[in-house]
C-alpha cells in the first residue's frame, strides 16, 4: 500500500506538522529523581505503601514506592536515554519569584518554539498525577518535548526514564525529563530562564499545552495551580538541570501543542487499587475517577520482582510464560508477563507481584475491581502499530515487530533488522521534525509512523456534533468533503450522514470514533 498519495492525508499531516514547530498520595514534596539517593539500594529495597488520596502540596513525585520487598535491575524496556538512579527529595518553601538574568548582547537567545495551529482554548489541567506505575519506557510526548526544546535552544542532551527503585518518580513511568543546564553558566542560565519563562508565562499557557505538571529549576519549582513560582530546597537545588514532569495526557501527546485541539477532559491516569503494589500500566485514557479504598493482596511468600530483577518468582513464572529461562525479568519476559496478567484477570503491572504469584499458584484471588486493570484500547483507536508501541528494535532484532517496521518503511519484510532497515529508519527519523536522528525505535518513532498512516488518530476520541467549532471540525469537514470552515453546521452534518451511510455505519450525524476510523481507512483504501 502506498503511503504518499492521499490528498486529505497530506493536508491533515501538514496541519499536524505545523503544530510541531518545530490514587496514592505523593508526600508533601517536590522531588526530582535526578541523582541516586544516598543509602538506597536499588536492587533490594523496602518502602512503605503509598497512602490513599492526593496531597495539595505534592510535587514532582518522588516519594515512596509500593511496599513489597522488591528486587530490580537495569531497565528492560527503555530507550537509549534510559538511565539508572533513584532520587533527591525536596519541598517547596513558599512563593518566590524566579529571578532572571537581564538580556545581554554577548549571549543572544533564540526565540522560543512557535506553532501556527494552536487553538484559542487552553487545555484542561489534570490533578497532580504521582508515579504509581513501574514502566521505565519513554513516553512519546516526553521524548518529543525534549527534541523540540533541545533543538530550539541548541542543548540537545536530555535524560528521561529510569529503572524503578524503592522511590517514586515520574522518571520511573517515562513521564519526566531532565534537561542539563548549568545555572552558573551565563548562557545556560539564560537558556533555562528563557525556556521556563516561555512555558509559565500567561498563567502557564504553554506548559498546559504540553501537559507539564511541574518544573524545577535553579532552587525554584512551578506547577499549573495558579500559585506561581515557589522556592525549592532539597538534596539537589536543580542548578545543573531543569526537571519537567508530565501528566498522562501530556506524556501521550494528547495535548493541544501536538493535536491543535485543546483537551476538554483529562485522562485520570492509572488506578492504585491493590495495597502495596504498583498500578496497571495504562493502555488507554481513563475518563472515570479511580475508586477509593484499597484491596489487600495475598502473601505468597515470594519476593516481588521489578523489571531487570531476579528472584525465585522469576523461576516460577518464566515456564508459564513460555519464554527463555533467563532467571531475570528481562524485556521479553516482561512483555509476555503483561499479556499473561491480562489473561489471568490481575492488574497488568509488568511486575512479579503478589496477585501475579497467587494466580500462578492457582490460589483463589480476592475480588479485583475493574479499575485495577488497564483499560483496553477502544476499537477505533487500534491500528496496525498498537501492539508495538513499547517495543524497542535495533540492529540484530528479529520477529513480527521488525516485519511491521519494515512494512512501514516500505522495505522487503524479512523480519530481520539489518543495515538496510537501520538506514531506512535513520532516514525516517532524520526527516521527521519531531524526532532526533536515530537507528532504533522508541515509542515516539512508533507514534509517528502510526500518525503518518492514521492521521485522524488524535481526533478519534472527540465526538463532534452541530455547534462545535475548531481544528477538529476542519479535519472532519476535509474528510467528508464539506466546506472546511471550522463550524459544524447542518451542511457538515449532512455530509457526515452521507459518509456514514456509504461506510455502513449507524447514521447519527455525529463524528464519533468509529466514524473517524472508518472514513480514515476508506480514504487510504481509495488512494492506495
Amino acid at each position: 500500500m502506498s503511503t504518499g498519495g492521499y490528498g486529505f492525508r497530506r493536508s491533515l499531516v501538514l496541519a499536524l506538522a505545523l503544530s510541531f514547530a518545530y490514587a496514592p498520595t505523593a508526600s508533601a514534596q517536590e522531588d526530582d529523581p535526578a541523582q541516586p539517593v544516598e543509602g538506597v539500594n536499588s536492587a533490594t529495597d523496602t518502602a512503605p505503601a503509598p497512602a490513599e488520596g492526593d496531597s495539595a502540596d505534592a510535587g514532582s513525585g518522588e516519594s515512596q514506592a509500593p511496599t513489597d520487598k522488591t528486587t530490580s535491575g537495569s531497565s528492560a524496556s527503555g530507550t537509549s536515554k534510559t538511565t539508572k538512579g533513584s532520587g533527591y527529595g525536596g519541598r517547596s518553601t513558599g512563593p518566590s519569584p524566579l529571578v532572571l538574568l537581564p538580556a545581554d548582547p554577548a549571549y543572544p537567545m533564540p526565540q522560543p518554539p512557535a506553532s501556527e495551529t494552536l487553538p484559542e482554548e487552553i487545555d484542561a489541567v489534570a490533578p497532580w498525577q504521582p508515579n504509581i506505575v513501574c514502566d521505565p519506557v519513554d513516553k512519546p510526548g516526553v521524548e518529543a518535548f525534549g527534541n523540540l526544546v533541545g533543538s530550539n535552544y541548541g542543548r540537545e542532551d536530555f535524560s528521561t526514564s529510569r529503572t524503578c527503585t524503592g522511590s517514586k518518580s515520574e522518571h520511573y513511568d517515562g513521564r519526566a525529563l531532565d534537561w542539563p543546564l548549568n545555572a552558573s553558566d551565563p548562557r545556560d542560565r539564560r537558556i533555562g530562564d528563557g525556556a521556563v519563562t516561555w512555558l509559565t508565562d500567561n498563567d502557564g499557557e504553554m506548559a498546559k499545552r504540553f501537559g507539564i505538571q511541574s518544573i524545577i529549576w535553579n532552587s525554584h519549582s512551578w506547577k499549573p495551580d495558579g500559585k506561581g513560582w515557589q522556592g525549592y530546597v532539597g538534596e539537589s537545588a536543580h542548578t545543573d538541570h531543569v526537571h519537567f514532569s508530565f501528566s498522562w495526557d501530556g506524556a501521550m501527546m494528547r495535548t493541544s501543542w501536538w493535536t491543535s485541539v485543546a483537551l476538554e477532559a483529562n485522562d485520570e491516569g492509572p488506578c492504585a487499587v491493590v495495597a502495596g503494589q504498583y498500578a496497571a500500566i495504562p493502555n488507554a485514557a481513563r475518563t472515570e475517577p479511580c475508586p477509593t479504598g484499597l484491596i489487600a493482596p495475598p502473601d505468597t511468600g515470594y519476593t516481588s520482582v521489578r523489571p531487570g530483577g531476579q528472584g525465585a518468582g522469576v523461576g516460577l513464572l518464566q515456564p508459564l510464560l513460555e519464554v527463555k529461562q533467563s532467571g531475570e525479568l528481562d524485556g521479553p519476559t516482561r512483555e509476555a508477563l503483561l499479556g499473561w496478567q491480562d489473561e489471568q484477570g490481575v492488574p497488568q503491572t509488568g511486575v512479579l507481584d503478589q496477585l501475579t504469584y497467587a494466580a500462578a499458584l492457582g490460589w483463589n484471588l480476592p475480588a479485583i475491581p475493574d479499575a485495577a486493570r488497564a483499560l483496553a484500547l477502544p476499537d477505533y483507536l487500534v491500528t496496525d502499530y498498537s501492539a508495538y508501541q513499547r517495543v524497542v528494535l535495533s540492529r540484530g532484532s528479529i520477529g513480527p515487530a521488525v516485519e511491521a517496521l519494515q512494512n512501514a518503511l516500505e522495505l522487503d519484510a524479512d523480519g530481520s533488522f539489518g543495515p538496510i532497515t537501520e538506514e531506512a529508519l535513520l532516514k525516517f527519523t532524520t526527516d521527521n521534525p519531531r524526532l532526533a536522528p536515530q537507528e532504533e525505535t522508541s515509542a515516539l518513532v512508533w507514534h509517528e509512523l502510526e500518525l503518518r498512516d492514521n492521521p485522524t488518530l488524535p481526533y478519534r476520541s472527540a465526538a463532534l456534533a452541530q455547534g462545535d467549532t475548531g481544528a477538529a471540525v476542519v479535519m472532519a469537514q476535509q474528510l467528508v468533503g464539506a466546506e472546511p470552515d471550522g463550524v459544524f453546521g447542518p451542511m457538515t452534518e449532512a455530509a457526515i450522514l452521507r459518509a456514514q451511510s456509504k461506510a455502513g455505519l449507524d447514521e447519527t450525524g455525529v463524528m464519533d470514533g468509529l466514524t473517524w476510523a472508518a472514513l480514515d481507512v476508506g480514504e487510504k483504501t481509495a488512494n492506495s
